[in-house]
């Protein structure tokens, strides 16, 4: 037979903040991003595989209409009946995030209401790390934990709807009772063999042209962007992370033809110009960097730009690997700090980043005009407010565009879950699951409680971000209104950005913006009810409202 396959892309917020018409919560932001590893497995069993026809249920591309719906089970629904243009052999879950946990039953059991003969495979960093629990939800078939491209190819070569799979990393309810130790599947070691990713499979124009993904510096608020990725693997032992139970620890890196023929087939097809590459380190080889760099600005596509959302390792990096970033295009970059404490570096998170050398990096990068971010994180297991405060007092010095103040987030596979579950704070359950998100703690520590913490990481954001952004304070009010921008139009309620934009105005001489952020914000105060509470709460802060 010709399997028939039907690929479900998961929302990754949690389910119970979808809200929905009457929800007096403001709609959810979720970042929307090519679904890369669906991508690459559809490409890769079309070239290997023959299968029938092959569709998406794109949940993620539409998840700025789910409020729209009565419950998340309607906006399953309607995707479902009207994207669907067969009934599928297969529904394909790509079930990566946690925080997809609850809205994953939720579509798991409607659509197999809708398809009940389906066969159903799931996939993806969560369900690698944790298969006995997937498998126990009865419409659950079958788990490939791993990298999926060569199992789940070896899978359709023994489909045929009935009989049991043999397949290395694959697992059902029976096999997984047989043993006690899980295998993962065979990784591919060339990445050159997987074909490019899919793209025809979702509506790619939509992906690219996505406004809210766009962070608006330079040509990015107009440029079309795509996600690629060039490596797969990361050494180093990061405490927080779960990525190696996927894609291990040795980096294995596609060829710089390889890389530079997507980029120019993705320019050719879609008209990207700005290119995200999401390696978990895109500077394992310097040299490698370099030679891919060089062919990438050789690629001579007018306005390339580079955005690095992850992948630069601080330790990593000199003066002429910065350089040639920049030279390759690299406008916006993050940094990936995680603390100010040279304590919390070496003994908790492991990850040792030279402090010191990060104020360089950050100072050098912004001196050859990259927007620089970073990201920190509060609430390691054992960290102290002592140790918190460290790393927010040295965030202030840092001189960034903008900070990502995240909590300590426990993710199943990394390190930090075993040490939070040891020390008696988290269940390893589906309750902790639900809600793992890297903006809101959900559990106390000795050390802190979870309000406690979650308002120590919201102030630092918005005394550091908003009120005393760096780019406001030294008088690049124009950088420091497209940072702004980019916070109001993911979420329209945020008087002080607003207000914060509306200074930037003024010192710019712009009375007629003035008067118009002034009437939003009027507006905002009088109507929104996330605005008034936002005020309510952090108002103080501002010490004029009516300047």
């Amino acid at each position: 037979m010709k399997p028939e396959i039907l690929f479900v892309n998961l929302l990754t917020l949690p389910l119970a903040s979808l809200g929905g018409p009457s929800s007096k919560e403001p709609s959810p932001y979720m970042p929307i991003s090519i679904p890369l590893g669906i991508l690459y497995l559809s490409s890769y069993i079309r070239k290997h595989n023959d299968v029938g026809r092959v569709g998406i249920l794109d949940y993620v591309l539409d998840s700025a209409n789910v409020s729209a719906y009565p419950t998340a089970r309607e906006f399953i629904r309607h995707l479902a009946l009207n994207h669907a243009s067969f009934a599928p052999d297969i529904l394909a879950f790509s079930f990566g995030c946690s925080a997809s946990h609850d809205f994953f039953a939720l579509c798991l059991d409607e659509l197999k209401t809708i398809w009940p003969e389906a066969k159903t495979v799931v996939g993806g960093v969560h369900a690698t790390n944790c298969t006995r629990q997937v498998l126990e939800n009865k419409n659950v078939d079958y788990v490939v934990r791993g990298e999926g491209e060569i199992a789940f190819s070896d899978f359709l070569h023994q489909f045929d709807g009935s009989k049991d799979i043999t397949v290395k990393g694959v697992y059902s309810h029976a096999s997984v009772e047989q043993t006690s130790s899980l295998e993962l599947a065979h990784p591919i070691t060339d990445l050159d063999q997987i074909p490019f990713p899919d793209w025809e499979l979702i509506e790619m124009n939509k992906y690219v042209s996505q406004k809210g993904r766009r962070k608006s510096i330079g040509n990015a608020a107009t440029a079309k962007m795509a996600e690629i990725v060039t490596t797969r693997g990361c050494p180093f032992k990061c405490t927080f992370c779960s990525g190696h139970t996927v894609h291990g620890r040795t980096v294995r890196s596609r060829s710089v033809e390889n890389v530079v023929g997507e980029m120019k087939l993705l320019h050719e097809k879609y008209g990207v110009t700005l290119f995200i590459p999401g390696d978990d380190l895109f500077t394992a080889s310097k040299q490698r960097t370099q030679r891919l760099l060089k062919a990438i600005k050789g690629l001579e596509i007018t306005n390339l730009e580079l955005h690095f959302t992850s992948g630069l390792r601080i330790n990593s990096l000199d003066a002429e690997l910065m350089d040639d970033l920049v030279d390759a295009g690299m406008t916006m970059t993050y940094l990936a700090i995680e603390s100010g404490s040279p304590d919390v570096q070496k003994h908790i998170i492991k990850k040792n980043v030279d402090l010191v050398k990060a104020k360089y990096v950050a100072s050098y990068l912004r001196s050859k005009g990259v927007v620089v971010r970073c990201y920190v994180i509060l609430g390691f297991p054992g960290e102290t407010k002592e140790q918190m405060r460290e790393t927010i007092d040295y965030v202030r010095e840092l001189d960034m565009d903008w900070c990502s103040f995240l909590t300590a987030t426990p993710l199943v596979g990394s390190e930090m879950y075993d040490q939070f579950l040891k020390l008696g704070y988290i269940r390893d359950d589906a309750d902790l699951w639900s809600k793992t998100i890297f903006v809101k703690r959900t559990f106390d520590t000795r050390e802190i409680s979870a309000q406690d913490l979650n308002e120590l990481a919201y102030i630092a954001n918005l005394e550091i971000n908003f009120i005393n952004n760096p780019n406001k304070v030294k008088g690049s009010y124009e950088r420091a209104i497209s940072l702004y921008n980019d916070i109001v139009e993911s979420y329209p309620f945020h008087v002080i950005g607003w207000h914060c934009m509306m200074e930037c105005y003024r010192m710019l001489g712009r009375s007629d913006k003035v008067a118009q952020v002034q009437a939003t914000i009027a507006s905002l105060l009088e109507s929104d009810p996330a605005a008034q509470e936002m005020f309510k709460k952090y108002g103080h802060l501002i010490a004029d409202w009516s300047a």
